[in-house]
């Protein structure tokens, strides 16, 4: 293993998953590597949605406070190196095959000692443990993968403090088909003793059973105030929490409500003299936060978007998002896996769309495009197909005339088709 590319593939080789849900895998693997996730400070967090804008919030004000903060976050949109970042700068492909020889030998050793070989999701988090232990970060903000009772990251003992996000049906086959069920894998992240921070929208079966696993690990129990929460300007995302003014980047009514338990979960920190920052970097990082793929503005005349939600509470904060921006008819390119809510993605979406077109992820779980358009037609006047993301970009600026564009079902085609809206946008 000599070059970036072959670090890639060595990693993506890995099986998705192991044989059963275990850590067994995580902690033998770390003990290869001399355990470095033991020493850092960690905020761990979990969710079925919006894990990643709230980890990102509150690492852009750690930032803005000076702390040198680690994030790790999945997937990937453009480049597999967002999985790690420091302040907002990605790993060096040079560090990254490095680190990935040390993991890649640890592997092997545990293979020839007759233990089930590491999963492709373990691998990447031991990388990320190993990179933010060898930069000494002041502060780690690492989000699960799926659930987190056995989650990769779960090997963390004694986080700073873990943090809920909202929780909806998703991964059934493997977290469990009812919300109790999921929010008890969720749970798994809670330790004894450490302050554990709760999306306040969650619904009440799932708060229950958060609380039910709060108390049994001894660990104070915080949530949001809403009657503490003023709406300012909602279509510019402007709100008042406690008090204080706030106007968030992000896109989309859902992300108020991630803030809000971002800066619940800072609040909480800082009241336990676990970080120190003033009102402005708190004001200042939520304003700065970004991620790629939440309703995310990639193009100006005609207004091009590009959303990642891929279930049910995803599609519906999508929504959500095309009505306080007053988006009408717009042009939809959609491609999602076959596991996922499709139908009620497309029947919603296409209702509300000029054209709607059918795109195929590259994935075997994809559902083909000319699924997409068939199940899309009885609901939209203009349905189509393509084969391409080149192709579903080109005819999407043909049916746009000035109408806006919305990219979305799955993030694992946001950066391929939003690669294609750019460069057949900016050909005039």
């Amino acid at each position: 293993m000599n070059h970036y590319q072959e670090a890639l593939n060595f990693i993506h080789s890995r099986k998705t998953h192991g044989k059963m849900p275990t850590l067994a895998r995580m902690k033998a693997l770390m003990d290869q590597l001399g355990n470095p996730q033991d020493s850092l400070p960690c905020i761990h967090i979990a969710g079925t949605n919006g894990k990643g804008s709230t980890a990102t919030m509150i690492a852009s004000v750690t930032k803005e406070a000076g702390y040198k903060t680690g994030l790790f976050t999945s997937p990937f949109i453009y480049d597999f190196r967002e999985r790690f970042a420091i302040n907002g700068a990605l790993i060096g492909e040079e560090q990254l095959l490095a680190l990935c020889k040390r993991v890649a030998a640890a592997c092997n050793a545990m293979e020839q000692a007759g233990q089930e070989a590491p999963n492709e999701f373990e691998v990447v988090t031991a990388i990320g443990f190993l990179y933010f232990k060898e930069e000494a970060v002041d502060l780690l903000v690492m989000e699960t993968g799926m659930g987190g009772r056995y989650d990769a990251t779960n090997i963390i003992q004694k986080p700073l403090a873990s943090v809920i996000c909202s929780i909806s049906l998703d991964h059934t086959a493997i977290l469990g088909d009812t919300i109790e069920k999921i929010a008890y894998e969720k749970s798994g992240i809670i330790k004894e003793g450490c302050p554990i921070i709760a999306y306040q929208r969650n619904p009440e079966t799932a708060l229950a059973v958060i609380e039910r696993c709060a108390q049994e690990q001894g660990a104070p129990l915080y949530i949001a105030d809403e009657a503490a929460l003023n709406l300012l300007d909602e279509q510019n995302n402007s709100f008042e929490y406690k008090g204080i003014p706030y106007t968030l980047t992000l896109q989309g009514p859902h992300q108020i409500a991630n803030a809000l338990t971002a800066i619940e979960a800072l609040d909480c920190l800082k009241n336990k003299g676990a970080l120190t920052f003033s009102e402005q970097q708190l004001q200042s990082g939520i304003k700065q936060a970004y991620i790629p793929a939440r309703m995310e503005k990639i193009g100006d005349q005609p207004a091009i978007f590009l959303d990642g939600g891929h279930n049910k509470e995803g599609i519906d904060a999508l929504l959500s998002s095309i009505s306080a921006l007053h988006i009408e008819e717009p042009i939809i390119i959609f491609g999602m896996m076959r596991d996922k809510p499709y139908q009620y993605a497309i029947r919603k979406l296409a209702l509300l769309s000029h054209s709607f077109i059918g795109i195929e992820p590259p994935l075997p779980r994809a559902i083909p495009a000319h699924e997409i358009r068939d199940i899309a037609e009885p609901y939209c006047e203009n349905v189509f197909h393509c084969s391409s993301f080149e192709e579903a970009a080109a005819l999407a600026k043909e049916q746009s005339h000035g109408r806006p564009i919305i990219a979305c079902g799955s993030l694992y085609t946001a950066g391929d088709i939003a690669q294609a809206l750019k460069k057949i946008f900016s050909n005039p």
